[in-house]
């Protein structure tokens, strides 16, 4: 798209678009996005929120549990891709989402040879999709291997029908209709109505400064925020060098800090405004601070539960940069595909709270505590660095150690990226969290180290995808260029014009 004249919001949008064709149990237009978006001129960016929202039965006793299911039209919230996509490219754009849509649609169409990683994910979803996904992805119960050619001919319709009609289609047209009739009739909290009245948001980003950069993520309903707060935390302090014992201790405790003060406060903000000028302040960052002790903080990190989800970004001669993330939250989200439409749905529903008195109690149109944590990064007005990854609830873990490679301690994208990093393990069984994970180039002395301090650490493969799968760019002041970078832990690759 960029070499046929398009722009950064262009070639995000149509590369969103085939990875749900060729990565359908990671994203694609039954899932949801954000995006942040930097045009040419302007002082700060702006956020794109097309994160779903319940249906309007969506009530705790309506769901008559004590947690949300993971799986099932209860666990879906109203698909936003196709909206963000369409209010992106209304605002940005310089194609029209027809053009944009052709390779998707040709890919489903005509079928492409699956990889390894798509057949070990089919092959694990196989006993959770319903028989509709089965007709595509276990056609007679068999998974299709390496190499075998994965058609979705139902997928192509819809996409074509989007091309067509337009993405209205989706929402209050037939094929809107069909995923609400769909979603009623396996007892969900969505009627019609909920996908005809749903619509994207342009919000203001939340930013902190840190090493003479200003650094923006996408506001509650967005958890976001804690990278950002965790940065502040850090902003003054001597952080060692990377990998080493203090650099860390101090980001391990730094996030901890910004778990126990902050998380429960993200909701969506129509219904329970969070404090992020609170969140955000140099008074909460010193509170931190003070509270870094060369021991193990005793508050409860966050495990970091897979999350399947793709980030992108890009930029353009013009000077539009996008940092652009989608999802249907874990592999093949609910585990539906609506009949005859090759749309698999999504499950982010599943991180609402079902209690009283929790601000991210399920209700009626509202929208969950939500993953996905966008990075944009500006200095003197202008747009620097994007970043962004995916893995769920550890993202923070992981945008805290870009943002650091980057901005602390001057990595270039790809080195920022091939870095070790830590994480945080799915719990036990019992209250305790999981352990702290550390890919195996951490040096035995800080493994040492860090138990010395109190840290209960286990050991994990290198380049380990549970420590997120990112992507970033920067733009090289003195080379007067874009430098990309992609992670090893995922197939992802950097393109340059």
């Amino acid at each position: 798209m960029l070499q046929a004249g398009g722009n950064a919001v262009d070639a995000c949008i149509a590369a969103c678009a085939v990875l749900g064709v060729v990565s359908p149990g990671q994203c694609g237009i039954g899932g949801d996005l954000f995006a942040i978006i930097c045009s040419p001129g302007s002082q700060q960016p702006i956020v794109l929120n097309a994160s779903g929202r319940a249906g309007s039965k969506a009530t705790p006793a309506f769901i008559g549990d004590s947690r949300m299911p993971e799986h099932g039209a209860l666990a879906v919230v109203t698909p936003g891709c196709v909206a963000g996509w369409a209010a992106a490219l209304e605002r940005f754009g310089s194609r029209h989402l027809s053009a944009l849509l052709k390779p998707a649609i040709r890919l489903a169409e005509d079928g492409f040879p699956i990889g390894s990683g798509l057949a070990r994910a089919m092959a694990a979803a196989a006993p959770q999709i319903n028989s509709e996904a089965q007709q595509t992805f276990a056609p007679e119960g068999r998974v299709p291997q390496p190499g075998d050619l994965l058609r979705q001919p139902n997928l192509a319709r819809s996409l074509r029908r989007v091309a067509d009609d337009g993405p209205g289609v989706l929402y209050q047209g037939d094929l809107g209709e069909a995923i609400g009739r769909f979603l009623e009739q396996e007892g969900g909290h969505h009627v019609v109505a909920d996908l005809a009245s749903y619509a994207p948001e342009w919000v203001e980003p939340v930013r902190v400064d840190f090493r003479g950069y200003q650094v923006y993520t996408a506001p509650p309903n967005s958890q976001g925020l804690l990278h950002l707060l965790a940065l502040s935390l850090l902003d003054p302090m001597d952080m060692g060098v990377p990998a080493s014992v203090r650099t860390t201790h101090l980001q391990l405790e730094a996030m901890a800090f910004a778990l126990e003060a902050a998380r429960q406060e993200i909701a969506d903000p129509e219904f329970v405004p969070a404090p992020v000028e609170r969140l955000l302040s140099a008074e909460l960052a010193a509170e931190g601070r003070s509270r870094i002790g060369m021991s193990a903080a005793p508050g409860r990190m966050v495990p970091a539960a897979a999350g399947d989800t793709v980030y992108l970004c890009a930029a353009d001669r013009e000077g539009t940069v996008v940092s652009m993330i989608q999802s249907l939250r874990q592999g093949f989200g609910c585990g539906l595909m609506v009949p005859g439409l090759g749309v698999v749905l999504n499950n982010r529903g599943r991180d609402f709270a079902l209690a009283d008195g929790d601000a991210n109690q399920i209700a009626p149109g509202k929208r969950p505590r939500h993953t996905l944590s966008p990075g944009m990064v500006l200095r003197d007005g202008k747009a620097v660095a994007a970043y962004g990854t995916r893995g769920g609830d550890g993202q923070p873990y992981t945008m805290l150690q870009l943002g650091c490679n980057l901005l602390a301690f001057g990595m270039d994208p790809q080195a920022a990226l091939d870095a070790p990093r830590w994480s945080v393990e799915p719990a036990q069984k019992g209250p305790r969290a999981g352990k702290v994970t550390l890919e195996g180039r951490f040096s035995q002395e800080t493994v040492a180290g860090l138990a010395a301090l109190g840290h209960e650490t286990a050991a994990i493969d290198d380049f380990d995808a549970s420590c997120g799968v990112a992507s970033m760019i920067q733009f090289d002041g003195k080379r007067r260029t874009w430098l990309g970078g992609s992670d090893p832990r995922g197939s992802g690759l950097a393109l340059g014009l």
